[in-house]
């Protein structure tokens, strides 16, 4: 019998799709191995459960606009344990990635499951957890929980565990070396874009029209903007609206720069090498930026509520201009990420296995 997975994640217009992404990567990964997982989510405005569907996992769905929070976590444990006890089978793993949960919901959560693994990168809430997993860049990575977690938590830190889908590895492989020369550029903030940097960004279009490019805008299914921004798009040659794409990496391998905002989003750019100037759209990005602008694989043009279309065409014209730094750019981003293997996630997989049987909190 397959091992079950229970995974508390949401998305929504303004918690982003990011969670639910990650958790989907590693799902993906879990699948591989033999388990089965199962998501529990609110139905937020702008929530993803169809989408979760649509990559073959159920989900559990819970029908509340309200989001989550540490002042209203009564509902959302009682639902969760009462999905728990009703599987006819203890489930082997938790895995929650949400800002809104701490160490009291997992510890009430605790006698439903048999280890727990918390999803984090804000390294602002104590947890319960068995293994704590954090993708970001950070000065003190482990300093940062030394007490925000259980001494024998297992903690998992740095881009090099970093959830991908296995179409980066593929495009990882087959990777063209970039010249500097930018002919096809990439926008992408996030699939909901809650400050709508991806506007600001079509709008700088206008002032490079001498310039020969063709460009990729990428939004999800929840953007508030969706349809403005098709409006838009429709008025500008050689420019292409995706929405809502299982073909990430392949615009990132054919791209020459990209706009994006930070996060996972930001390491997967630079797995793949492309160059890219980063527009901070969250406290919780602000520190990985300037890490990575000072490591040179980035450009951090700071605070979204300092950008506007002129300073997003400034960028452009700054980077078309700079072959030699978008190529070299684009090589510290390779070598920073060739700690990267393939197997990251498999290996995730096994500090999970490893964790069943050796770091009991009974």
């Amino acid at each position: 019998m397959e091992d079950i997975v229970l995974i508390r994640a949401d998305a929504s217009e303004e918690i982003g799709t990011g969670h639910v992404m990650r958790c989907l990567a590693l799902a993906d990964e879990l699948k591989r191995h033999g388990h089965q997982s199962l998501f529990i989510c609110r139905a937020l405005k702008g929530h993803m459960v169809e989408y979760i569907k649509t990559r073959g996992f159920n989900v559990y769905v819970m029908e509340t606009e309200d989001p989550l929070s540490l002042e209203n976590m009564e509902f959302d444990v009682q639902f969760t344990a009462d999905i728990a006890l009703n599987l006819g089978v203890k489930p082997k793993w938790m895995i929650v990635d949400h800002y809104g949960i701490d160490e009291q919901w997992e510890a009430r959560i605790r006698p439903y499951i048999e280890k727990l693994l918390v999803i984090d990168d804000l390294a602002n809430r104590r947890h319960h957890a068995d293994v704590l997993l954090d993708q970001n860049l950070a000065r003190d990575p482990g300093g940062r929980y030394r007490d925000l977690v259980p001494d024998k938590c297992k903690l998992l830190l740095g881009p090099s565990y970093l959830l991908l889908r296995s179409s980066f590895y593929t495009e990882r492989r087959k990777l063209r070396e970039r010249t500097g020369q930018i002919h096809r550029l990439l926008m992408f903030f996030g699939g909901s874009d809650p400050t709508n940097e991806t506007t600001k960004a079509i709008d700088a279009l206008k002032e490079l029209s001498m310039y020969d490019l063709t460009v990729d805008v990428v939004i999800g299914h929840s953007h508030r903007f969706k349809e403005e921004i098709k409006r838009k798009c429709e008025t500008i040659d050689r420019l292409t609206l995706h929405i809502q794409i299982e073909y990430m990496a392949e615009l990132i391998a054919a791209a020459d720069f990209a706009l994006g905002a930070g996060g996972v989003a930001m390491w997967e750019r630079c797995y793949l090498g492309l160059p890219s100037s980063v527009t901070v759209v969250a406290d919780n990005q602000l520190e990985a930026a300037r890490l990575a602008n000072q490591m040179g694989v980035i450009w951090n043009s700071g605070w979204y509520g300092q950008m506007n279309s002129l300073k997003y065409a400034d960028i452009l014209k700054r980077a078309i201009g700079a072959p030699e730094e978008m190529r070299a750019m684009s090589n510290r981003s390779l070598e920073l990420m060739n700690s990267h293997a393939e197997t990251s996630g498999s290996q995730v997989i096994k500090e999970l296995s490893f964790a069943a049987h050796f770091n009991d909190f009974q």
